[in-house]
């Protein structure tokens, strides 16, 4: 297994995706990825686009479900797709930069982003997690 990666996995009414990186920030990264590639995004190859949110410091678990449903949610109304990331902690808040295209086509569609069953585990090579969408 690559240090940092994501694959898809079987989950019998949604989407699970297994994710992992080497440290929290490369887990969220992959998780964004994977979650484009599971909802089989297209984009659209023009100019750039940047955008900026900001989310409560939480649980690692909460951090990630937030960061994802916000992508989902910039994706599905504001058709934005971002393949770049850039964190920053300060106080109660972690602050995401983001770059990347407009959505051109989505093939399938998330709901939201679960906490079911979800746990963020440290390994030897560093962090893992399965995340499940509700589709």
């Amino acid at each position: 297994m690559s240090h940092n990666g994501y694959q898809e996995i079987d989950h019998t009414a949604d989407l699970a995706l297994k994710v992992w990186g080497k440290d929290f920030e490369t887990l969220l990264r992959q998780a964004a990825s994977g979650m484009y590639d599971l909802m089989g995004v297209v984009v659209n190859e023009g100019a750039q686009i940047q955008n900026v949110f900001s989310l409560d410091k939480d649980s690692d678990e909460t951090i990630l479900v937030d960061f994802l449903n916000e992508l989902v949610y910039l994706a599905e109304d504001k058709g934005y797709y971002y393949s770049e990331f850039d964190f920053n902690v300060e106080g109660n808040a972690w602050t995401v930069r983001c770059r990347g295209q407009r959505i051109e086509n989505i093939k399938r569609s998330i709901k939201a982003v679960t906490f079911h069953d979800l746990e963020i585990n440290q390994t030897e090579q560093g962090l893992k997690t399965i995340i499940t969408f509700d589709v």
